[in-house]
């Protein structure tokens, strides 16, 4: 398959590579960025462009892999006749690219991506969704070239999956950055941490996550709780987020024994 990237990114990299391996052409990669554009097109044998008006007709597929607050200003930009365009952002309808095809849809892979650390694809969900049943057709035997689990969900049902990888991925990192502040001010390794994330995160392969959770929280032992707090006193927006999510742990840990007995 022919196929033009729009957007030279972290996805945009991981995924154009992954696609080459299976034998697809690329044939021009966009980024606003000269740098970024002619990076990636060097590593996959393409063009590079750095206008919206220069992405040509006549590919079979065109792939927008953009940030979300990027997406329509770009995209104002291109016209590809009734070629076969998807984007994908986890937060956006697939709508939003009629304004360049008639033949849209959505190709949104479940993870974090950075340009220089190879991810496994075969392992990582797909969300897609097209217009037209054959466009569908088209999308969901190009991503079984890559993954073993490939899922058509629609846009209402795409955003909560979005949402709920938010607090998931985005929300845990920040905290794994609070974790990471507080031991490089005692200059404490946060190599330490790492055995204690992999279990958690093994843990959750196995059972719920609101089955996983141990802790001062869970219990709402308020002296170790009190205590955690007075050393966040030089950090009163951590401790506003200890008190809140402490709180929220416990709820939920009430809340599940009370309709466990019931």
């Amino acid at each position: 398959m022919n196929i033009t990237l729009i957007g030279a990114g972290n996805l945009a990299t991981q995924l154009g590579l992954a696609l080459q391996e299976k034998g697809h052409r690329f044939v021009q990669v966009f980024s606003r960025t000269a740098e970024s554009a002619e990076a990636l097109a060097f590593l996959l044998g393409a063009e590079a462009v750095t206008r919206p008006e220069l992405v040509r007709p006549g590919a079979d597929l065109y792939i927008c892999a953009l940030k979300d607050d990027a997406l329509s200003d770009v995209l104002s930009g291109i016209q590809v006749g009734n070629a076969l365009m998807v984007h994908t952002a986890g937060s956006v309808p697939m709508d939003v690219l009629s304004v360049c095809t008639s033949d849209y849809g959505v190709i949104y892979p479940l993870q974090t991506f950075s340009k220089g650390r190879k991810v496994e694809f075969r392992s990582i969900p797909f969300y897609i969704e097209a217009a037209r049943l054959e466009s569908l057709q088209v999308i969901q035997a190009l991503v079984a070239d890559l993954s073993d689990t490939v899922r058509v969900v629609d846009s209402e049902h795409r955003k909560y999956i979005h949402l709920a990888a938010v607090f998931a991925s985005n929300f845990v990192n920040y905290l794994y950055a609070i974790s990471g502040d507080i031991l490089q001010e005692q200059q404490l390794s946060f190599d330490d941490m790492l055995p204690l994330i992999d279990e958690v995160a093994r843990k959750v392969h196995t059972m719920m996550p609101s089955k996983a959770q141990t802790g001062p929280a869970v219990r709402y032992d308020q002296q170790v709780m009190g205590k955690q707090l007075a050393l966040l006193q030089n950090h009163p927006e951590w401790a506003q987020l200890y008190e809140l999510l402490s709180k929220g742990i416990h709820k939920q840990a009430t809340d599940k024994a009370a309709s466990t007995n019931n």
